[in-house]
């Protein structure tokens, strides 16, 4: 196999190899009659992405250049990493490279890009091959009776809006809505979590048919890097998915030059704590206000004994309490020292129809306070009028200055 790629399109492949990058370790590729197609896979299975590359893209193409037998074509698998080191910086390659060299032959066991630059400068990149083989995934795109067709950037928004620490995120695709939101396990405390949740309409679309309503749940990790690719190459993004548990299928395409699959498994949301977000939270703030006013009722004798228990220990330094005289009546109302008017307590219960309960007895008023004693006994000199240095015991440390 042997092909040259312009500098034009060294950028677009440069930024496919990075892409890619972002799914697997490893890049798997193929030669084909009319094409050349790169594959990788994730490590858990769940993530597969696989771009291809027509005769158009190349400006010389031959996969049987090394006259192979079978017509089958090349298939080699090489380190993902290795494949990095050749497109180092695909955003200036364009200006740097003029023409790139895809070299493959049969009987040797490396895979050469030469890159032809400016000033004469030629790089060659010799990458070991790991393995013969290619990969295929199943998957389906056609038969799907839901079809989305975005430009990157009403989904670039939309996903800025989520935190880097979300895993996965959960569509629910109907008929005049598509919502968004980040996936939350049900063991998670929903009181320690971010919820995210993005509405979009139909119309921001540039197509949409949704024939059935449908919730599925996928990766954000590679949803953002084929999000990303198609940012790169300002390329609209399509979305075919069916039901959940099939994978849905992201396609990005220039027209007759190159097509990118990027295939995501599904998984189901959790219903009880991802669909009914607001159905879920108002009667648990119903619940938490009736038990906060269960809780306050129950507690009130005890707030109230302790409030008698704060009255009851003198808790300030001073505390004037003005006694009303022998001679003045107790009925009525008074008017303190600061001019502020209380009313006074009627001690006679009987008179004035109180029960027996409201009646206010000599025998339960409280003791006098033994903390004010306490207080005047460490802050005794604080209550002296003068103060004489004489009376300080030991030696002085610093005699007074002369008096000139």
């Amino acid at each position: 196999m042997k092909c040259h790629v312009p500098g034009s399109n060294v950028k677009v492949l440069g930024r496919t190899i990075h892409a890619l990058a972002r799914f697997g370790d490893e890049l798997y590729l193929e030669s084909l009659p009319d094409c050349i197609m790169f594959r990788t896979l994730n490590a858990a299975e769940s993530a597969y992405a696989m771009v291809k590359f027509n005769k158009s893209f190349f400006s010389y193409f031959n996969y049987n250049y090394y006259s192979t037998d079978d017509n089958e074509g090349l298939k080699c698998k090489i380190s993902m990493k290795s494949a990095l080191n050749t497109f180092k910086s695909p955003t200036h390659m364009d200006k740097q490279v003029e023409n790139l060299e895809i070299k493959l032959d049969p009987e040797a066991c490396k895979l050469i890009f030469q890159m032809k630059c400016k000033h004469g400068i030629v790089k060659t990149h010799y990458v070991s091959i790991l393995d013969c083989k290619a990969m295929q995934a199943v998957y389906t795109k056609d038969l799907v009776p839901n079809r989305i067709t975005s430009h990157h950037r009403i989904l670039s928004e939309a996903l800025s809006n989520f935190q880097s620490s979300d895993d996965q995120v959960t569509v629910e695709a109907q008929s005049q809505s598509l919502l968004l939101r980040n996936y939350i396990d049900s063991n998670a405390d929903l009181t320690k979590v971010i919820r995210t949740q993005i509405n979009l309409k139909p119309s921001e679309f540039d197509s949409y048919s949704i024939g059935t309503d449908t919730t599925i749940t996928f990766t954000l990790k590679e949803f953002r890097a084929l999000l990303g690719f198609a940012e790169a190459l300002t390329l609209p993004l399509q979305l075919h998915f069916e039901t959940t548990g099939k994978p849905a299928v992201f396609i990005v395409h220039n027209g007759a030059t190159f097509e990118a699959h990027f295939v995501l498994a599904t998984s189901k949301a959790d219903t009880p704590t991802q669909a009914t977000t607001q159905n879920t939270t108002c009667p648990d703030r119903g619940k938490r206000k009736e038990t906060m006013a269960q809780g306050s009722a129950s507690k009130k004798p005890h707030l109230d004994v302790d409030i008698s228990k704060c009255l009851d220990e003198d808790s300030h330094l001073f505390n004037f309490i003005d006694m009303p005289d022998e001679n003045m009546p107790m009925n009525g109302s008074h008017v303190d020292q600061g001019g502020k008017q209380s009313e006074d307590c009627d001690m006679n219960a009987n008179s004035n129809g109180l029960d027996h309960k409201q009646m206010l007895d000599s025998s339960h008023i409280p003791a006098s306070p033994t903390s004010r004693t306490m207080v005047k006994s460490v802050f005794k000199r604080c209550f002296e009028k003068t103060f004489d240095p004489r009376s300080l015991l030991g030696a002085v440390l610093a005699e007074d200055s002369d008096s000139e």
